[in-house]
């Protein structure tokens, strides 16, 4: 009897480990998808497909005059 609850313990224990573990694979798993998404981010710039046109002209200062962007 005291042998089958020793096993018993055993396996509790065992079984608490592996879900502990598996817990922090899938935490691990989380946070590498997390930092595959904020590089892809970081390393591709905005894209911003066909925008609505602007009927007023833009300007940007080249050597302190205006000039149509």
């Amino acid at each position: 009897m005291k042998k089958e609850k020793e096993l018993e313990n055993l396996i509790e224990t065992l079984i608490r480990m592996l879900g502990k573990s598996n817990e922090k694979v899938s935490d691990l798993t989380n946070r590498v998808n997390q930092l595959e998404v904020i590089l892809r981010e970081s390393l591709m710039p905005m894209y911003h497909p066909i925008q609505e046109a602007d009927d007023k002209v833009k300007l940007h200062s080249v050597g302190g005059r205006f000039i149509p962007h």
